[in-house]
């Protein structure tokens, strides 16, 4: 018997997650006798948990939840027999699952015949937003589908700029100029250069493209043309550590510098152009060319060989004297024209100037002489000349420096130099930082300063080398570094040095041919970005040419011209699902905002508009053209007019893709780069367009849908509508919410923003044809009825799942509509509202009737609890609990907040409570539905729960209550084992409520109409209702105790408490009562006593004293009344030995003044003894008749100063205690009640017999 009932009361039902194939159809059979079951066999001993049978017995002093008030029912007169049976165990509920709140009713129950039966109306619309959300993933797959492919060709969006194309003759010349330049190659290669002459020709022949007999032809003329005269460039920059020569500890320096020619070989016309294949044998040769050390000129020695060669003035120069320093700086630059680049050499001194004489001058007067002996005297000899002819003083040397020009690398020599003396005997210290690069120069009759043809050579060299090198990538040309050969870049560096082109002028050619080049070979913006910035970094003003700043200006603007024209096809040229082609964008961007930033743009473009209004302008004619492409092939499929909507729709699909392009990738890269809010820009144009589109078709549209009026809600319903105009409603709905990212009142500029006001008609009318479908389904529900499981044991049928869905797809369907004005809604969720509370009724009265046909209210027969019982309540139940959700889903608080707000405006006020009242009205009508057939079940086991509580009455004393309690315990086990397997846990808790009822009601009749026991009898009882409190609460996973200690259960404890007391304790209890009456007496109808009261503790003494009455009620014929005060301490059996004392009586007065003190002599233990009471009766006295009974003051002892032991000092100073009177009334229960009925205990009728008198004569 326990196992089985652990069985029933340990399932977990619908918070099992667990979901079961439907079942078979309902066969209705019988379940459940309520009937007890046989074949068990009883146990003498049973434990109890003592832990809540103790909370049982003190509930009357615990803290407890306000009482609910209980219906109560009429008994049934019907019984069944059965067998008498008892159990062993502990009764309590061993159930896991507390609460089924979140218990759902899975789709897949639901019944397909009843969706078809109206063509899935519901489902179809509640689809639409699957269908919006599916064509935004299907456009992520696409998208993501794009990311790694190619991106778009720029050639085919671009524009074509004209560029000069070198004609045929000009192509020759310049591949003859690569030759001169390869063939007269100067400096010593460095590791980034090639160093073979042979690698250069060839590599010039196959970027030119030039056939090998062309190439003999034009290598001919080439080395025809007269060599170039080569030129060092030399910077004199810095000094430091030189030696004081001063007397104040400094210097005053200055340099000499210059070249000493040496000879060539004879016959050797290439001697100062080779390669260094051509240098190496010449190296010996060289060394026996040998120049004399300048230094070592200077020694005074007999020369064996004078240089007879004159030394022309161009070869010497001289820095400025910084005076006053060891370490100056000069920065001064100075060229040389070179005879033989093998054989010359650099020679430099420092001097310290000690006149204020023109050394420059000297050096121009003394180099027109001939005859000196090395340039080293030669330097000497200018010293001494800038001398007076009386100054004996010469200028004093700080050292020199000789530097060979054959080991010059073409790059240049940027070094310090360390300084030497003319002997190793010579104090010299300091070095000194000098710049050296060769170049060279024609002899063409032009300004050496002009090189516009070099530059422009220049270019047109890059532009072949690049083109070749592009042309050879096997990759597309934007995934080329742009890294050129070895050999592309010795010819280029080459002709750069003989050139003379500067870096700033390399930079500009390096960025208008590789621009140029990126118009027919679209190259890697981060390479075009490179080159911008290096021209940036280098360029300073004055150091271009006007016609170099205007071809640069050219080129700028040229490559604006195409980058924007790349802008006006955007979405075509940079798709933002494409990796690659967005990148580009962004280097693009870059490069766009570098340009315009760049200091050379704003010198070369002065009046150039802001990058920011030309790309906004672009941006905004890009977005028309695209629309209107847009637009015409949307139009292009509107072969009917009936399929103006449909292109609507399309429309504002693509424009929503768009849209949700530009915010989610466009935008971020446009604001961050070029300061473009591409969102805004783009977004307000296309509304306004497509605003203007929707206002023109969208009357039409409506009119032949027949949404342009409101419908009769009271005529027949109108004809089925399909989804298509909300497939639109839901796509603007889409492009509106991007508004959202605007301020409030830019939104209100917004024509797309009033989008739902064109459906209001709409709407309407599908929630007319969705009532009148809801009703049918719900009616085709009940019809089609089948079973169905949430899990293994727990059941309800189809058409609960068929409802619930249909009511979730209806609010589904307004939470897609999403409705923009809340004060708008208020109409249409009210009739939602409506709608759904009136469906959810219908088909509690549909499974109600059901369930009445089946013959369940039936008198006649045997009553069993079946299975279509537990799943009609389990189905109402849930439909109950589908209009829970309807509040928050539909959005009632913002609504109420609308309302609230629109109120004040001075419109007609609605409310929004309305909404509330109608859904409690509806759930308030299911619980009672609920409650009439539960009530049923409880109703047909109340005949047998009545016997089971006689017999526990009448049971032998000699019986324990758990023995006592078994048979309603085991009929309760066996009928609920049903209920739970098959109920919902909510509807199960109410059926336990409904037999808790029952069982409260039968122990109440049972104290109320059966002869009144002894208290061992109610002790019994007592304790079988603990039981069964421990049986219904089931340690918490059973009723609530705030259901189970309802006000009806309170008072049957109380009256059981009262039973099981003896006669001496009931009148205690009496007393205890009369006392707590009396704290709570507030009226002062009877008048008020006052009096003080005081224990002494050491002296076992109470004292007291009467004081005065007032407002007493008059009891003589005059009005008036003659009062005096009996005082006396109860019960008597506590104070045996104690009189009653009195006052004197005061005439003629309802406010008497009695002023009189009293002692009594009483044990601390009978003043904290249980119910001891001070008792102040009011009399009128009367000479002739019966004295009159005006009121009386009940005070409990422990309430008296000093009762509990504590030190009362000053009694005169002890505050007057006031209470009302009052008038003792017939309590229904109560321990007097009690007291009545015990006929048979003397003590008990005396002391009734005693306050009955009392009673009577009360008012």
């Amino acid at each position: 018997m326990m196992e089985r009932m652990k069985q029933w009361l340990g399932i977990s039902r619908e918070s099992s997650p667990t979901r079961s194939p439907p079942a078979s159809p309902a066969s209705h059979r019988p379940v459940s006798h309520v009937s007890r079951p046989a074949n068990t066999s009883p146990s003498k001993t049973r434990s109890i948990d003592q832990s809540e049978r103790k909370k049982a017995e003190m509930a009357t002093s615990s803290s407890l939840p306000a009482p609910v008030q209980r219906r109560s029912r009429s008994k049934s007169p019907s019984k069944h027999g059965r067998q008498k049976q008892t159990s062993s165990g502990n009764r309590t509920l061993g159930l896991i699952k507390t609460s089924d709140d979140e218990t759902f009713l899975p789709r897949e129950h639901q019944n397909p015949q009843v969706q078809e039966s109206d063509g899935n109306f519901f489902e179809s619309f509640t689809a639409l937003a699957w269908r919006q959300e599916n064509k935004r993933l299907r456009l992520a797959s696409e998208d993501e589908k794009e990311a790694e492919k190619p991106p778009p060709s720029e050639n085919k969006f671009g524009a074509k700029p004209k560029h000069h194309q070198l004609s045929r003759k000009e192509f020759e010349l310049l591949y003859i100029e690569v030759l001169y330049t390869i063939k007269h190659k100067i400096g010593t290669t460095t590791s980034c250069h090639s160093p073979f002459i042979q690698d250069l020709y060839q590599y010039a022949q196959e970027a030119f493209g030039v056939r090998p007999e062309d190439h003999a032809r034009l290598l001919a003329k080439a080395t025809e043309e007269k060599p170039p005269i080569v030129i060092l460039n030399m910077t004199v920059i810095e000094a430091k550590g030189l030696l004081a020569k001063d007397a104040d500890g400094f210097s005053d320096p200055y340099c000499m510098l210059g070249i000493q020619p040496g000879q060539s070989s004879e016959g050797d016309s290439t001697a100062l152009f080779s390669s260094d294949e051509e240098s190496g044998t010449k190296t010996k040769e060289k060394e026996r060319r040998g120049l004399r050390k300048f230094s070592t000129s200077l020694r005074k020695k007999k020369d064996k060989e004078l240089v007879k060669d004159l030394v022309p003035a161009k070869y010497i120069q001289t820095t400025a004297v910084i005076p006053n320093t060891l370490n100056p700086v000069w920065n001064e630059k100075f060229r040389f024209d070179l005879d033989c680049v093998h054989t010359d050499r650099f020679h430099l001194d420092i001097w310290d100037h000690d006149e204020e004489f023109s050394v420059i001058d000297a050096a121009k007067r003394l180099n027109e002489v001939s005859g000196l002996k090395g340039l080293g005297r030669f330097f000497k000899q200018i010293a001494q000349s800038a001398r007076t002819k009386n100054d004996s003083s010469i200028d004093d040397f700080l050292g020199c420096v000789d530097i060979g020009l054959d080991n010059i690398p073409s790059v240049g020599l940027d070094q310090w130099y360390q300084l030497q003396g003319r002997s190793s005997k010579s104090n010299i210290q300091g070095e000194i930082h000098l710049k050296l690069k060769l170049a060279t120069r024609e002899d063409r009759g032009i300004p050496e300063d002009d090189n516009w043809t070099d530059v422009k050579q220049h270019e047109d060299l890059m532009c072949i080398f690049i083109e070749h090198e592009v042309r050879k990538f096997n990759d597309p040309s934007f995934k080329w570094s742009g890294d050129l050969p070895q050999a592309a870049l010795t010819i280029l560096h080459q002709h750069a040095i003989q050139g003379d082109v500067t870096e700033v002028q390399q930079a500009v050619c390096r960025w208008m041919a590789h621009s140029r080049q990126h118009a027919k070979y679209p190259l890697c913006y981060n390479l075009l970005l490179a080159h911008l910035t290096h021209l940036d970094k280098v360029w300073k003003p004055a150091t271009l040419s006007r016609d170099e700043e205007e071809s640069l200006a050219e080129s700028f603007n040229l490559f604006i011209e195409y980058c924007l024209t790349l802008l006006s096809r955007l979405r075509e040229t940079f798709p933002p699902s494409n990796r690659m082609a967005f990148s580009r964008l962004e280097g693009m961007f870059r490069c766009l905002a570098k340009i315009y930033s760049m200091r050379v743009f704003k010198k070369c473009c002065p009046f150039q508009k802001e990058l920011h209004s030309e790309i906004t302008s672009v941006i905004k004619r890009g977005n028309l053209d695209w629309y209107e492409r847009l637009y015409s092939s949307c139009r292009s499929q509107t072969k009917r007019e009936e399929d103006s909507l449909q292109s609507l729709i399309e429309l504002t699909n693509h424009l929503n893709a768009d849209i949700y392009r530009g915010n989610e990738y466009y935008n971020s890269i446009f604001e961050s780069l070029v300061s473009v809010n591409y969102f805004s820009l783009t977004y307000r144009q296309l509304e306004k367009m497509l605003g203007e589109e929707v206002s023109q078709d969208i009357s039409v549209i409506l009119k032949k849908m027949d949404c342009d009026r409101e419908l009769d809600s009271s005529g027949p319903p109108p004809p089925t509508m399909g989804t298509t105009l909300f497939e639109l409603y839901l796509a603007l709905q889409e492009f509106a919410r991007y508004s959202n990212n605007f301020q409030q009142g830019d939104i209100r500029s917004l024509a797309i923003s009033q989008y739902y006001q064109w459906f209001g008609f709409a709407v309407s009318k599908w929630l007319c044809i969705a009532r009148h479908k809801a009703l049918r389904r719900i009616r085709k529900a009940v019809e089609l009825d089948k079973v169905a499981q949430v899990d293994s044991v727990v059941k309800y049928s189809t058409s609960a799942v068929d409802v619930c869905c249909c009511f979730a797809q209806i609010t589904e369907f307004w939470k897609q509509l999403s409705w923009p004005d809340l004060v708008g809604a208020y109409q249409f969720v009210h009739r939602l509202v409506e709608d759904i509370s009136n469906g959810s009724q219908l088909y509690a009265d549909l499974v109600h009737e059901k369930l009445t046909a089946a013959g369940y209210y039936d008198e006649e027969g045997q009553f069993d609890i079946t299975e279509q019982l537990c799943i009609t309540i389990n189905n109402i139940e849930q439909v109950r609990r589908s209009l829970c959700v309807l509040p928050e889903s539909l959005e009632f608080n913002a609504i109420q907040r609308a309302l609230e707000a629109n109120n004040g405006d001075g419109v007609e006020p609605l409310d929004a409570q309305s909404l509330r009242k109608k859904l409690c009205q509806a759930d308030s009508a299911m619980i009672r539905k609920i409650t009439q057939v539960v009530d049923r079940v409880a109703d047909k086991m109340r005949p047998d729960i009545k016997k089971d509580v006689f017999h526990l009455n009448w049971a032998p004393d000699s019986l324990p209550a758990d023995d006592a309690v078994g048979d309603l315990l085991e009929y309760l086990d066996s009928n609920l084992l049903t209920l739970n397997n098959n109920l919902l846990k909510t509807n199960f808790d109410r059926i336990l409520e409904s037999i808790w009822v029952e069982v409260l009601e039968e122990f109440k009749d049972v104290l109320d109409n059966e002869e009144v026991r002894p208290p061992i009898f109610y002790q019994r009882m007592f304790d079988a209702l603990g039981l069964l409190v421990d049986f219904f609460h089931a340690k918490g996973k059973g009723l609530n105790m705030e259901d189970i200690l309802s006000q009806q259960f309170q008072e049957l404890r109380d009256l059981l408490t009262f039973h099981k007391m003896d006669t001496m304790s009931l009148i205690e209890t009496f007393y205890i009562q009369m006392a707590e009456i009396q704290k709570q007496q507030e009226s002062t109808e009877f008048g008020i006593l006052n009096f003080r009261a005081v224990y002494r503790y050491d002296s076992h003494t109470l004292y007291v004293e009467v004081l005065s009455a007032k407002d007493l009620i008059p009891l003589d014929a005059n009005g008036l009344s003659d009062p005096f005060v009996l005082v006396q301490l109860c019960p008597d059996h506590v104070f045996p030995n104690i009189t009653v004392q009195s006052t004197q009586v005061i005439k003629k007065t309802l406010h008497p003044l009695f002023e009189e003190s009293f002692e009594f002599a009483i044990s601390p233990g009978e003043c904290q003894h249980k119910g001891a009471t001070l008792l102040f009766t009011i009399m009128d006295h009367d000479l002739v008749f019966q004295n009159d009974f005006a009121g009386e003051v009940y005070l409990a002892m422990e309430d008296v100063p000093g009762v509990s032991g504590e030190e009362v000092t000053g009694y005169d100073a002890l505050s007057i205690i006031s209470l009302p009177l009052i008038q003792p009334k017939h309590k229904a229960y109560g321990a007097l009640q009690i007291l009545a009925r015990r006929t048979w205990d003397k003590e008990a009728q005396e002391f009734v017999k005693k306050r009955s008198k009392v009673e009577e004569q009360a008012v």
